[in-house]
């Protein structure tokens, strides 16, 4: 029985992987590229879609538990009332900053690299509340568990590194082309460039787009802190994987009977659609206090480009939906230390995007550098299921 359980995990967080590891395309298609949706916008798709996956998995749910219950299969049929639990409210605060943050990492630093690094920060947050806090046991104790979580944080780093990492040939040539772009008075001198590329990065030199944040004065002396888009995109990746990994936290205090993986998403759907309308609502009172007027505030919202973002933002909705789901299941039957750590596997599958549909990893070292690393957070993985008591 215990076998089984464990298969059933393993299975699960298999699929959360592939899901986990796919939902971030659509946020760099072409449509999402041309529109250069706002990251709230794209996450709002993301929590409307999961609210309505949600809701029809508890449908079926509950005319199975009407027709199929027996002695060999029961269903528990889902109530607002009683199996809604507030806890899931807990999970939305923390999942819709958080994945606004991962829209805009994707949008700016790249879909491996900002996967990489979160997943990465995941599992060392889920160490940290899976072995730490909540006393999951392994079999060599919290140091074994430790070995292994430093095995796969060394091949996730790896992974990061490569992915980004510019092939040497790819650079040389870039600069030749620059060089000679120059001296023959083609293009003009000047730092960035606007043409837009195809994978939604918007620009053919990222780092060179630089944003000045200006701070007030009880936080810093300096007028303005000048940092690229690339790389406030890697803090939004960072920003990201500290809340997900916490996501599923509640899981621990919520009711028996409101953590069945169904259910829970459920409750999930619902308040991440409230959270979300709230802070809808906090935007529109902020812009408005820019403006001095609630019309000119609201104007100043994003667009929903529902024409254009329909199809990717329900895309991306329905992978993490399925993801989310997986993901519970693998939580409840592996832990909160292995099942995520496990669902973090999605590195490899995000990085097989970038390199065969995004060509964000270039240069025949780079990819045997990624999949060497690849390789490396496997055995990290495998190393895991071993601890796993």
């Amino acid at each position: 029985m215990v076998l089984q359980e464990e298969f059933i995990g393993i299975f699960a967080a298999f699929f959360a992987a592939v899901c986990f590891g796919s939902y971030g395309v659509p946020m760099k298609d072409e449509a999402a590229t041309r529109v250069d949706v706002d990251p709230l916008v794209f996450q709002s798709y993301k929590a409307f879609t999961v609210l309505a996956t949600s809701t029809l998995l508890i449908w079926v749910n509950n005319i199975m538990a009407d027709d199929v219950n027996n002695d060999y299969h029961t269903f528990h049929k889902w109530h607002l009332l009683s199996d809604f639990t507030p806890w899931a409210f807990l999970s939305a605060v923390l999942w819709v900053p958080g994945g606004t943050a991962g829209v805009y990492a994707v949008r700016r630093a790249g879909l491996a690299i900002s996967v990489g690094i979160w997943s990465c920060v995941i599992v060392i947050v889920s160490f940290f509340w899976g072995v730490l806090i909540f006393d999951e046991k392994q079999k060599t104790g919290p140091l074994g568990a430790f070995k292994a979580v430093s095995v796969l944080c060394l091949g996730l780093c790896g992974i990061t590194y490569f992915s980004r990492r510019e092939d040497k040939d790819e650079k040389k040539l870039k600069y030749n082309r620059s060089f000679g772009a120059v001296a023959n008075e083609t293009v003009p001198l000047k730092i960035g460039n606007d043409k837009k590329t195809k994978g939604g990065e918007g620009s053919t030199d990222i780092e060179n787009q630089v944003l000045h944040l200006y701070l007030p004065p009880f936080l810093s002396n300096r007028k303005a802190i000048n940092i690229s888009k690339y790389q406030l995109g890697i803090l939004m990746a960072v920003v990201n994987g500290l809340l997900a990994a916490t996501i599923m936290v509640p899981l621990h205090y919520a009711p028996p009977n409101t953590t069945q993986g169904i259910g829970y998403s459920m409750s999930f759907g619902i308040a991440a659609v409230i959270v979300v309308i709230i802070i809808w609502m906090l935007r529109w009172i902020f812009c408005s206090i820019q403006h001095s007027s609630l019309a000119e505030g609201f104007s100043s919202l994003p667009s929903f480009h529902i024409q254009e973002m329909w199809q990717p933002g329900l895309l991306a909705g329905l992978l993490y939906s399925f993801g989310n789901l997986f993901g519970i299941v693998s939580i409840q039957k592996l832990g909160d230390f292995m099942g995520y750590s496990l669902n973090q596997s999605s590195m490899m599958i995000s990085g097989l995007w970038g390199i065969f549909y995004y060509k964000e990893i270039t240069g025949y070292g780079n990819i045997f550098g990624f999949f060497a690393s690849s390789c490396i957070a496997l055995a990290g993985i495998l190393l895991l299921g071993i601890e796993h008591a």
